[in-house]
């Protein structure tokens, strides 16, 4: 699962490391950084409706008008590979979401852990992520996003299951590219950042609270805090 991400860096960070160039930047409103959870409108990253570099905030959570349940913040690739109707016709939409890390808990309910998860060396990273945007539509969870979401492996496993796919810059440069097809996109989310990657430590109990958005929320804590 991916539930809460940190974006602290400023917008010109992650388009940097991607090389992308957006036009509109200047007009970007602000928004969570700390201790961003679904329900908010983080930035995404992307090149639909004309093409052109994008930066901007969606909707972090998907509910179609005929879904009955609460909104989808993430899309399991497994339930994606199976080709879900409900995200097959999302896949020619395709953004990314850049982070500082993400935010896993263990812990048995009522007294649940905190754990930050990111790179070795600390460089942003881009979260696949599909979405229902719309040029010219609202900006609401009918045209939100999910980030894609694979089973772990190693020693993550001890801190969730599941984690969201972390693309490489290259890969993540061919999943938000128009000219890449269904069936290489679907090959990049097979051939992600391997656990091996990325690093992790608790922190606060008090960032649980999606309330709490103070800048400590990365910052090592002991276990017992």
């Amino acid at each position: 699962m991916c539930g809460r991400i940190r974006q602290a860096r400023e917008p010109v960070d992650y388009i940097e490391s991607m090389n992308w160039n957006p036009h509109d930047l200047g007009k970007l409103a602000g928004g969570l950084k700390y201790n961003v959870p679904p329900g908010t409108r983080p930035l995404v990253m992307h090149r639909l409706g004309d093409g052109s570099d994008q930066i901007y905030r969606l909707f972090w959570g998907y509910k179609p008008e005929w879904y009955k349940r609460s909104p989808v913040i993430n899309a399991r690739l497994d339930t994606i590979l199976k080709k879900s109707p409900m995200w097959r016709s999302l896949l020619r939409k395709r953004v990314l979401v850049p982070a500082d890390g993400w935010f896993e808990w263990t812990g048995e309910t009522g007294d649940k852990q905190p754990w930050y998860i990111h790179s070795k060396d600390d460089s942003p990273l881009y979260l696949a992520a599909i979405t229902a945007w719309q040029p010219d539509k609202e900006n609401d969870v009918e045209h939100g996003f999910a980030i894609v979401t694979d089973a772990s492996a190693g020693g993550m496993v001890d801190i969730h299951d599941r984690r969201p796919v972390v693309l490489t810059l290259d890969d993540a440069r061919e999943w938000a590219s128009p000219e890449t097809d269904i069936e290489a996109a679907l090959e990049l989310l097979s051939t992600a950042r391997p656990e091996t990657a990325f690093k992790w430590h608790p922190v606060t109990r008090r960032m649980s609270n999606v309330k709490y958005q103070a800048p400590n929320t990365n910052q090592p804590n002991s276990i017992l805090v």
